[in-house]
């Protein structure tokens, strides 16, 4: 990271809003960002509404026919209740379930694209839709009085809509990152701050374009004369000064401003919400907890004033319990399905090269006490023989040792490192307590050896045969970027976290996202 000029550079320095703007333009192009006029973002938004419309309303017709279908084998079941018309059937009923289905989920926020979370948090909001439905289904059925309905198709219909609306969200959420990925509908981003908490906004926008937050220049802030550094970030420009602000969003169809808090005084930040209003810029503050989840997150209003409330993380008896249940359960389960693939693997290992199919390497967990870690053999006997003539070639940084083409890769375990298959022996540590289902990675004895305070805090847990880390990249993530996800991941853990990371896993490693 680069410093920037400071704040009596050209940037600054009576610079016209109209040189401003063809420096803004030009990085714009350079990025693949789209200019001129009002942003792809605006034009497409209520695309984006709509399409969520459309593929929700298809997603509840065709989850409450399938319930009825489930129900009672046919399309066309009779509601038999004496005060309806003759001829009566759970066609209406569908209908009234998918009204009120499409009411709920526009009562939980899921088409204001500003509240939408597109993330885990989206699935619990469908879920308290779906279950407002089916309420809102039980009282009109009480208040008109019609006690022949199935209990069992209500429930059926609740449950087949979360799982077909979540599954239709996650469909589109795909697609539009799909082509976010390549440019296109994203929100202009304006950064205002120029200090560290600045250029980690940018650092991470730009890193993840999927979310759809491209930051296309940042503002000085009014503490940059005394900072010990004056800069945004090394890969988005540094525009002019906080009180250009209105002029460069107007200018340049600003869609959302990101206010890094620690750059500024709280009069300063009132004063930007202020002159904001009415430019149809979208106005965030960023709180500086990039550690934090946001489902710890609670904002409320004590005595008028604002306040960010965090809750606590408890590693207590009862949660360590609720842990080793779940993976007790989980992981019996998933090694009687997955007995007649493990077999067919361990042939394809015989068969392929000479060794054991079981490989067990020491490795380092809980409070940096060792244990044999299982995998399905991927390389060749001799792999830690030729180790040592191999460190040249070390593609990772940091203690970790990884080559993309690994010579000493069997044909076989070429296909299993890739798809992750030769990590499923793991289960065995899993049922023995040495390790969980999600957590930090176990480390090997040599990386431990350069360990300093910060990465030790990762052994404050059992490891895990997945993580933050694997479902963000994988092999593509630096050292210091697993360490960062591993922090994060122990900051906030919870079951409902375990469950989500272990959701992710499925399509990570089916798609080999980062694998080597």
């Amino acid at each position: 990271m680069t410093d920037r000029p400071d704040s009596h550079d050209t940037h600054h320095d009576g610079l016209p809003v109209g040189e401003t703007a063809g420096a803004l333009q030009g990085a714009d192009v350079a990025r693949g960002v789209h200019v001129g006029g009002p942003s792809e973002f605006r034009r497409y938004r209520w695309a984006i509404v709509a399409t969520l419309v459309f593929v929700d309303v298809v997603a509840l017709i065709a989850c409450a026919a399938l319930a009825t279908y489930l129900r009672f084998s046919t399309f066309s079941a009779r509601l038999g209740i004496e005060n309806l018309p003759h001829g009566a059937s759970y066609y209406e009923a569908m209908w009234a379930f998918v009204v009120l289905g499409m009411a709920a989920l526009w009562r939980e926020g899921l088409y204001d694209l500003e509240r939408l979370t597109w993330g885990a948090g989206e699935f619990s909001r469908i879920a308290r839709a779906m279950a407002l439905a089916a309420l809102g289904f039980v009282l009109a059925s009480f208040w008109l009085k019609l006690p022949g309905l199935s209990r069992a198709w209500l429930l059926l219909a609740t449950v087949v809509s979360f799982l077909g609306v979540s599954l239709g969200r996650l469909a589109v959420r795909t697609a539009l990152r799909a082509v976010r990925r390549r440019g296109r509908v994203l929100r202009r981003t304006l950064i205002v701050g120029s200090n560290p908490e600045a250029a980690e906004i940018a650092r991470i926008l730009r890193a993840k374009p999927e979310h759809g937050l491209v930051p296309v220049g940042c503002l000085a802030s009014s503490h940059a004369e005394y900072l010990p550094l004056s800069y945004c970030d090394e890969g988005v420009p540094l525009l002019g000064e906080a009180r250009d602000l209105r002029e460069l969003v107007l200018a340049h169809a600003i869609d959302t401003v990101i206010i890094a808090t620690t750059a500024f005084d709280h009069d300063i930040v009132s004063r930007m919400i202020a002159e904001l209003r009415g430019t149809g810029a979208t106005i965030q503050l960023s709180s500086g907890l990039f550690d934090i989840l946001t489902s710890r997150v609670l904002v409320k209003e004590v005595a008028g004033v604002p306040l960010i409330t965090v809750r606590s993380v408890s590693f207590s008896r009862t949660n360590a319990f609720i842990k080793r249940v779940f993976d007790l359960v989980v992981a019996s389960v998933i090694v009687l399905i997955g007995m007649p693939v493990w077999l067919l693997v361990a042939l394809a290992i015989k068969l392929d090269s000479p060794g054991p199919v079981l490989y067990r390497q020491q490795r380092i967990g809980r409070g940096g006490r060792p244990f044999g870690m299982y995998k399905f053999r991927s390389m060749f006997r001799d792999a830690d023989a030729r180790l040592a003539e191999l460190e040249a070639a070390n593609e990772a940084d940091g203690p970790l040792f990884k080559i993309k083409d690994d010579p000493r890769v069997t044909r076989v375990g070429k296909v299993l490192r890739r798809y992750s298959i030769d990590e499923f022996p793991q289960l065995i540590n899993v049922l023995k307590g040495e390790m969980s289902l999600v957590g930090p990675r176990p480390p090997l004895p040599r990386e431990v050896e350069a360990y300093g305070d910060r990465e030790w805090q990762r052994m404050q847990v059992l490891p895990g045969m997945t993580g933050l880390w694997q479902v963000s990249g994988r092999s593509h993530l630096t050292f210091d970027e697993m360490i960062r996800l591993d922090l994060f991941y122990i900051e906030n853990w919870s079951v409902a976290f375990d469950i989500a990371l272990l959701v992710r896993t499925l399509p990570a490693v089916l798609a080999a996202h980062g694998a080597w």
